[in-house]
């Protein structure tokens, strides 16, 4: 009886022992297991940001859109694009590397294009419709200036084809929805196009505000013929502007 309380003594040491050393052997790895989880932290921080840089490549592939718009262009000035051909480039433009939101260099040139017709300054005026159409060949101003310019230049089949163009481009703003209601709101790219969408509709803009409609966001206009003075609300969807605007504050965090 005494041996097996003796032996009994010397394993419970024993587990004691094990314990002990198990515990210091713990305590001396924890640096080490510490370090090994910020690495494998970092790592999945970085798999991470390279999975969001991918899908941004996906949705932002501005590459293709640059050649997908460039293409169209090349068609429009062949003069073989196709009703659907206008479609394409509107919807295609805020993609591209061209894109401003605020069309901000559009903007400078519209004034400086109407201007110089005031002053009948046509070579001036056609310098900077080239620019916005530089720039936006889906520009309804920019299409508007260089149609007045080229036919009071004399180029009168130049003057046509603008023309052609700007009808195109009307068309296709009208095709996008009435313009009655949010939901059947008029698809446009910019603040100058919708502007001067209104004003080529021989209306002029009498108040602005911005609503919501499933979550995009719908400008509503309010215009009014001068010649009569009806009044009527126009709805345009914006959200091109908006989406682009985002994506732009994302790449410039990159």
């Amino acid at each position: 009886m005494q041996k097996v309380f003796s032996s009994m003594i010397k394993v419970t040491l024993i587990l004691i022992s094990l314990l002990i050393i198990a515990a210091c052997g713990s305590t001396g790895n924890e640096a080490p297991n510490d370090e090994s989880s910020l690495v494998k932290t970092n790592k999945q921080a970085t798999l991470t940001k390279e999975q969001q840089r991918k899908v941004k490549q996906q949705i932002l592939n501005y590459a293709k859109a640059d050649d997908d718009y460039n293409a169209l262009v090349a068609k429009f000035l062949r003069a073989e694009a196709q009703v659907s051909d206008f479609d394409a480039i509107v919807s295609l433009y805020p993609l591209t590397t061209k894109y401003s939101p605020y069309g901000n260099v559009e903007q400078v040139q519209k004034l400086v294009a109407f201007e110089s017709m005031e002053q009948e300054n046509w070579e001036t005026c056609l310098q900077a419709t080239n620019i916005i159409l530089d720039e936006n060949y889906t520009s309804l101003a920019g299409h508007y200036g260089a149609m007045v310019c080229h036919y009071e230049s004399g180029e009168r089949l130049t003057g046509e084809y603008h023309n052609t163009m700007l009808d195109g481009f009307m068309d296709a703003i009208l095709r996008s929805g009435d313009g009655q209601t949010p939901s059947t709101a008029f698809y446009i790219t910019s603040t100058n196009d919708l502007y001067a969408f209104v004003q080529l509709n021989a209306m002029v803009v009498t108040g602005q505000s911005l609503v919501y409609h499933e979550q995009r966001p719908v400008d509503v206009i309010e215009v009014q013929d001068p010649e009569t003075g009806q009044k009527s609300t126009w709805y345009f969807d914006v959200t091109a502007q908006f989406r682009r605007g985002i994506f732009d504050d994302i790449e410039s965090a990159r």
